[in-house]
């Protein structure tokens, strides 16, 4: 047995199975606390998710109760085969090693990524258009809909908190960023929240257990949402880095594939994302500030460039929203991060 995995696991397992482990393989997570582990049985295998502390906590409440509401909309998810709470226990189906992350780097050209993605598009436009029938708002995990307070609190500020403040050490006065944050904020909220929103619905959470078979996973954070958001959480995926000429073939795609659907009009959808995919753009700096930094996981430190680079961009495209302090922050960061330190006090603008 692994020796990171408790023994009172092995007898669990014995009652549920009728058998221990035959194998033990530990799968590294990514941003979460939680443990992961592959157990392999002489008829089959299984994941189990464990609670650092071993205990019942509400993040996996909300993973197994999405993870069964999304299953019984026929939503491809993992089934979780049991749950034992008390013990902070969560035993699933295992979907196998291959990520869409991994599939978009070995595709040989514009075309298998295509292939790769038609699905992916399907999947999100079946889980926007199912999830929300008898979704519960008691289910979700940090708050039930995408809104300001969150875009100020958990994306932009955190953009400021985590990646500015804590991994670049910026020092500047931060009242002229939240005036600037708090309009971004009023303007993204335009689109109206229609669907449940997986809020992380990108590469390294989209497994395939076949060649185009998609299935979502880590997935706790859903919430009510705009349904740009995830289709912005898809094209600006850092770990693929896709081209910003198929990012926009995917869009146009999906603005389609949602108008026919009836969801919105495809104009309109074209025209909220751009302060969505802003929003999600500054959360996943945020997101690599403190997992790279605070917590150092310096695995994700690769990405920030990309996603730094892809904010630029937004910015760029979007003159209107005349940002003056964010923009000049951003040439400092640009700058910053061929030197980064953690927490210091260099001067800033």
């Amino acid at each position: 047995m692994d020796p990171e995995l408790p023994l009172s696991v092995e007898e669990i397992c014995r009652k549920l199975w009728g058998e221990p482990p035959q194998g033990v393989e530990r799968i590294l997570p990514d941003g979460s606390d939680r443990a992961f582990f592959r157990l392999r049985f002489s008829k089959g295998s299984m994941i189990l998710l464990m609670h650092p502390e071993g205990v019942a906590s509400g993040e996996n409440d909300s993973y197994v109760a999405l993870a069964r509401h999304f299953r019984k909309c026929g939503i491809s998810v993992p089934e979780v085969v049991a749950y034992l709470r008390e013990r902070g226990l969560i035993f699933m189906e295992d979907l196998g090693k291959q990520r869409l992350q991994e599939a978009v780097v070995e595709a040989v050209d514009s075309d298998a990524v295509r292939s790769l993605y038609d699905p992916v598009l399907r999947l999100l436009l079946f889980f926007q258009l199912r999830a929300k029938e008898g979704f519960d708002e008691r289910w979700c995990y940090q708050g039930a809909r995408y809104d300001v307070a969150l875009m100020m609190e958990l994306e932009s500020g955190y953009f400021l908190n985590a990646f500015l403040k804590g991994y670049l050490g910026w020092r500047g006065d931060e009242g002229p960023l939240w005036k600037e944050f708090e309009r971004l904020a009023l303007e993204a909220a335009r689109a109206p929240s229609l669907v449940v929103i997986h809020r992380d619905f990108q590469s390294r959470n989209i497994l395939l257990p076949e060649p185009h078979r998609p299935y979502m996973v880590d997935f706790q954070g859903a919430r009510w949402g705009p349904p740009q958001y995830d289709m912005a959480s898809l094209l600006l995926d850092p770990y693929v880095s896709l081209p910003p000429s198929l990012q926009e073939e995917f869009l146009l795609a999906y603005a389609r594939l949602q108008e026919e659907a009836g969801l919105l009009p495809a104009e309109e959808f074209l025209r909220d994302y751009p302060p969505v995919a802003l929003h999600r753009n500054l959360q996943i700096l945020g997101a690599f500030g403190r997992l790279g930094g605070a917590r150092g996981k310096t695995f994700f430190l690769q990405w920030i460039p990309t996603a730094l680079k892809t904010l630029e961009a937004l910015m760029k495209a979007n003159p209107r929203w005349d940002c003056p302090a964010l923009k000049e922050t951003l040439q400092w960061a640009r700058m910053r991060i061929l030197r980064p330190t953690y927490g210091d006090t260099d001067p800033t603008p």
